[in-house]
């Protein structure tokens, strides 16, 4: 579920990393050739001579920094025909795991490729000239250059060119990034609900997200995870025994009430959501002398049509720093709530707009989000132990992938956060099984 993760092989988390070998990371798919490149170059160009001369390719995916794709870094310099000059461009080239049997099954099952290579080539250039001419109007999205259905592969803008990086997802996000993430996620939430209120439904077929009624390919790994918490706070001196057992009979629940969060209702504000916002599904440009800061939005292989507390309790869960999270997360979503609302409005939303107080109580209901994202899903993003960091380490009962998921809940991060939290959870009846 980590996607984008390097931008180029010398970068990640936004400081170099030289010191890896070339086996440290994936390799670039086999058609990735220079007659490819150059077919795509060509149609781009609208220039049927267009040449490539050189096709420089680097994997730019670390093992254990990306769990469900592979990025592929590519430096093209060609010539357009009748010119003399060469130029020069940068792409990311997003594929999935192609030659993995078992994780390209259990993707299928998730419509994961399939979702993403719509949303870049359908509906997020949409979205985005939904929002042009309005004052609300800013870049949201990485742009794409070519959609292959037959590859299920997305050729992207290379945004290092642009001096976008990766954030650090061990630190998390202070306050004003925290704010500028859920200002251009508001964008994208309200641009979405206007955009299937007039193509009514459109994008309600959209229900594959990380949590769905069709499949729990993932349940091993969530429910096991869950059993991880479980034994760290029975052996917390802070937590104990009550919440041991309280996770313990959680366990066999978490996917099931995890999904009713996704479920639409009628009666509440429903939307497109990212599906998978966290700190590495965003790229950053830091402000500079010559730009302000700045951020887009990755990866959307997870997106459904759901209640906006997907995205806020899942970035929020596992993305901010933890004092951000501890002490402004109610003005956070006040923030989030105003720029939805404003782009409503301007986008002429005929449908209803929730007041503040709605929003608050409709977050309230999904708020089972937070407890899974903060026991599971921040587990596996604070992950700092690579060696078997795959989803063969995340889902398989074996002793390697127990080993591996025991091991994240070593983390002091994770651990800081999970006793601040749970405690929280408790008072507020989330940790109680219900029917």
């Amino acid at each position: 579920m980590r996607e984008y993760q390097l931008i180029m092989v010398e970068i990640r988390n936004g400081n170099s990393n030289g010191s890896q070998d070339e086996d440290d990371f994936h390799p670039a798919p086999q058609w990735l050739t220079v007659s490819y490149v150059e077919s795509i170059l060509r149609r781009v160009k609208q220039d049927s001579e267009l040449s490539i001369k050189d096709l420089n390719i680097k994997a730019a995916t670390a093992k254990g920094d990306n769990y469900a794709s592979i990025m592929t870094r590519i430096k093209v310099d060609y010539v357009r025909g009748g010119a003399n000059q060469p130029e020069t461009e940068f792409f990311i080239v997003k594929t999935t795991y192609e030659n993995d049997p078992f994780i390209s099954n259990i993707f299928a099952g998730y419509n994961a490729s399939q979702t993403e290579m719509v949303m870049y080539d359908k509906i997020l250039p949409q979205l985005s000239e939904l929002l042009e001419g309005t004052q609300q109007s800013e870049k949201l999205f990485a742009k794409t250059l070519h959609v292959d259905y037959e590859h299920s592969a997305i050729i992207f803008e290379d945004l290092a060119v642009s001096n976008y990086v990766l954030g650090d997802r061990l630190t998390g996000f202070d306050l004003e990034h925290a704010k500028l993430t859920l200002r251009k996620l508001a964008k994208m939430h309200a641009a979405a609900a206007v955009f299937n209120e007039r193509q009514p439904g459109l994008l309600a077929k959209l229900d594959h997200g990380i949590f769905n009624r069709h499949t729990r390919a993932f349940s091993p790994m969530f429910e096991s995870l869950f059993g991880v918490a479980a034994q760290f706070a029975g052996q917390c001196p802070e937590l104990g025994s009550v919440y041991e057992e309280k996770l313990k009979r959680l366990q066999k629940r978490v996917m099931e009430y995890t999904e009713r969060v996704y479920d639409p209702q009628p009666d509440q504000f429903n939307t497109l959501t990212h599906g998978d916002l966290w700190i590495n599904n965003i790229m950053l440009r830091n402000k500079t002398d010559q730009n302000e800061l700045d951020m887009l939005l990755i990866d959307f292989q997870f997106s459904a049509w759901a209640s906006p507390a997907v995205d806020l309790f899942y970035f929020s869960s596992t993305s901010l720093q933890p004092e951000v999270r501890n002490k402004h997360l109610d003005a956070l979503i006040q923030y989030y709530h105003k720029v939805l609302a404003d782009t409503l409005r301007e986008l002429n939303f005929g449908g209803h707009i929730p007041t503040l107080r709605q929003l608050v109580l409709q977050l309230e209901k999904g708020k089972f989000m937070a407890v899974t994202a903060t026991l599971t899903c921040q587990a596996i993003m604070l992950n700092e132990e690579t060696k078997d960091a795959d989803f063969n380490g995340l889902l398989l009962d074996d002793e390697r992938g127990r080993n591996f998921r025991k091991g994240m809940y070593n983390n002091k991060r994770l651990q800081e956060n999970v006793k601040r939290w749970l405690p929280d959870f408790e008072r507020r009846g989330l940790l109680d099984v219900f029917d």
